[in-house]
């Protein structure tokens, strides 16, 4: 319900918008101040999941509710979240984003998330990271 809430103004045929409204909620959650203690449920949430896990199990959440494809990945570096994606959405992608193209099943292209802070680009990733998917990938 409350996934849905968070993109109630935003069309149902655009993926991608949704997809970076709920990206773009989770990062400036995780920028917000913190307090000692917990105040609310997201603190509540944020500690029970970790500060650094927590992004990521969130994001994720959040876009499976809304019927998505996410999952969550973890590299040695950091924890992000993949959520896959149709060619139909591929041409609203920024320039930036770093698609990962699994080769398994062809036609899946995975787009990866890392919602640690709030002025981190939607699909992007750090170049260690993306080298290190690229090497897991296609070994």
């Amino acid at each position: 319900m409350f996934a849905r809430r968070l993109v109630r103004r935003i069309r149902r045929e655009d993926r991608i918008g949704r997809v970076a409204c709920v990206f773009t909620f989770v990062g400036h959650l995780v920028d917000a101040p913190r307090s000692r203690g917990i105040r609310d449920g997201t603190d509540a949430l944020l500690a029970l999941a970790g500060f650094r896990d927590g992004p990521a199990v969130i994001l994720a959440a959040l876009l499976q509710a809304l019927g998505e494809r996410a999952q969550i990945e973890h590299a040695r570096e950091m924890v992000f979240v993949r959520v896959e994606l149709d060619s139909s959405d591929l041409l609203r992608l920024p320039p930036h984003a770093a698609l990962v193209l699994r080769r398994a099943r062809r036609g899946r292209f995975l787009l990866p998330l890392d919602p640690r802070r709030a002025r981190i680009p939607l699909g992007f990733l750090p170049q260690p990271v993306r080298q290190a998917l690229d090497r897991r990938l296609t070994a």
